[in-house]
């Protein structure tokens, strides 16, 4: 079993290689190629995949990404992406490629948005240490029981076309009841992506955050996100998503008579709306809640998933049309020691913006 470490200067040349056309999986997409190498906080010679493979079969993969802490020269580097084949797992190799990271990244990785059963597997390595930990919310509206209930309750698969019935009645009777209150002296406007205007508030205020992100990382992260709505070579043999039939930036633009008091980018794909990036004094949390209740409600969401804690308050608070709502973590995870005193969050750190 060979092992081999992509270096950023490699990568785009590995995507066009025929080792990497021979991979029945393959280890990475081509928008994730471009992501990495569009990254402003990359280096040529960073090792950014590790590969395990007999000759062209592949054992296992993982990808990470360079990133800056604030106020901090020496760069670490987010754990995504990691996946082992079915015939090989339990057998260390994840392990393996870890340790490999952590060697490379001189002990400075980190990680967030893992299932619970990938999270456990990572916190038992001893290797990582909780950065942060706090509750967010998903709120349901027009959503698929399939997808929330089939793998729980498979006995019940017979009952979930019905389900989905009343569902969407019950989604359509509240929407048709739900009367946005008019927000006086505030208004929003949405847009695709930020303007000047937004950016320019991103980088006066990008000190404040733990993970600094200012105009370049939001220029580069909205503009070479890893899903595509045309390229879908790798639906089927690459393990995570890179396809989706609706995926869009939109922001939410919000004044104080006519001043930008703040905006919200939120994602929303194949139905599923998520705040990704808050630019919010504190005190318009209420304000901005009502504003992204609207639009979740217009664009008939699944669901709305809200991570800042304060503004998923704001929203369980205002009146919505959502049938309901569960609590869910938000945790953020290093192998080095980083402090979040006195630092905010946002939402969408690591890879949870870019898919």
């Amino acid at each position: 079993m060979e092992l081999t470490k992509i270096r950023l200067q490699d990568l785009e040349a590995f995507g066009r290689s025929e080792r990497f056309r021979t991979f029945d999986t393959k280890p990475i997409s081509l928008a994730r190629i471009q992501s990495y190498l569009n990254n402003p906080h990359a280096e040529p010679s960073d090792v950014v995949l590790y590969l395990l493979h007999e000759e062209n079969k592949l054992i296992a993969f993982r990808t990470v990404f360079a990133a800056r802490l604030m106020n901090q020269s020496k760069r670490f580097a987010w754990l995504s992406g990691n996946w082992v084949h079915p015939g090989h797992r339990r057998q260390g190799y994840s392990k393996k490629l870890l340790d490999e990271a952590l060697k490379d990244w001189d002990e400075r990785l980190m990680f967030t948005n893992y299932a619970p059963a990938s999270l456990q597997l990572y916190l038992k390595t001893k290797q990582f240490q909780t950065v942060y930990l706090d509750h967010g919310t998903r709120f349901y509206f027009y959503f698929k029981s399939r997808k929330v209930l089939a793998e729980r309750h498979p006995k019940l698969d017979f009952l979930l076309p019905v389900l989905d019935l009343f569902i969407r009645l019950a989604a359509s009777f509240t929407h048709l009841l739900f009367r946005p209150l008019r927000v006086r002296h505030f208004s929003m406007k949405e847009s695709a992506l930020p303007d000047e205007t937004c950016l320019t508030m991103a980088e006066s205020k990008k000190d404040s955050y733990l993970f600094a992100r200012g105009r370049r990382e939001l220029e580069w992260i909205l503009n070479y996100p890893w899903i595509s709505l045309t390229d879908d070579q790798f639906v089927h043999n690459y393990p995570f998503l890179s396809f989706a039939g609706q995926f869009k930036y939109r922001t939410i633009k919000i004044f104080q008579e006519e001043k930008l008091i703040g905006f919200i980018v939120v994602l929303l794909r194949d139905g599923h709306m998520r705040t990704v990036h808050l630019q919010l004094p504190y005190d318009s949390m209420r304000i901005a809640a009502r504003f992204l209740i609207r639009v979740a409600v217009k664009n008939k969401v699944e669901s709305l998933t809200v991570l800042n804690p304060k503004l998923a308050h704001e929203v369980r608070k205002r009146p919505n049309p959502f049938l309901f709502h569960k609590k869910i973590e938000h945790g953020i995870y290093s192998s080095f020691p980083v402090s979040a005193a006195m630092r905010k969050i946002q939402d969408g750190e690591g890879d949870f913006i870019f898919s």
